[in-house]
């Protein structure tokens, strides 16, 4: 009897602990292949999202982000940008008066690649198992809280 007890404290060990690795994911950082960059700190990666930096090693970026309802996208902001969404409603409400412009939105992975693949000086960001699959030049690694 104790060794069934033991044996299902364990089991439910084992499915919460396996529940909370499935929710620990991470955003993988990737560039276009001609942005001539190993690794960005996040500083960079959010002046660049906030459209205050605009180059890197004399190369123009272009930011690419998904929709407001991606959960990348929320992962994004709140472990990159360190801003809600309505701060960010705010903050790009203010901005665009000074002549400064959001990131352009892509609605899937699959335009985002595109775009690293084709347009010079890309950066985005993308899940684990797309960054592995695609061979993606991948410049930081950042987890999701």
């Amino acid at each position: 009897m104790v060794d069934g007890i033991l044996a299902m404290k364990s089991l439910l060990f084992a499915l919460l602990f396996g529940v909370q690795l499935l929710s620990a994911a991470e955003i993988y950082i990737v560039a276009s292949r001609t942005l001539p960059l190993q690794h960005i700190s996040r500083s960079t990666l959010k002046a660049i999202f906030l459209d205050k930096k605009h180059l890197i090693s004399g190369h123009k970026v272009l930011p690419i982000n998904y929709t407001f309802t991606d959960p990348l996208r929320s992962c994004f902001e709140k472990n990159v940008l360190k801003k809600s969404r309505r701060a960010l409603e705010r903050y790009w409400l203010r901005a665009h008066y000074n002549g400064k412009r959001a990131p352009k939105v892509v609605k899937s992975k699959a335009a985002l690649l595109a775009y690293l693949q084709k347009v010079p000086g890309t950066i985005g960001y993308v899940d684990s198992k797309t960054a592995r699959s695609a061979s993606l030049k991948v410049l930081l690694r950042i987890p999701c809280d």
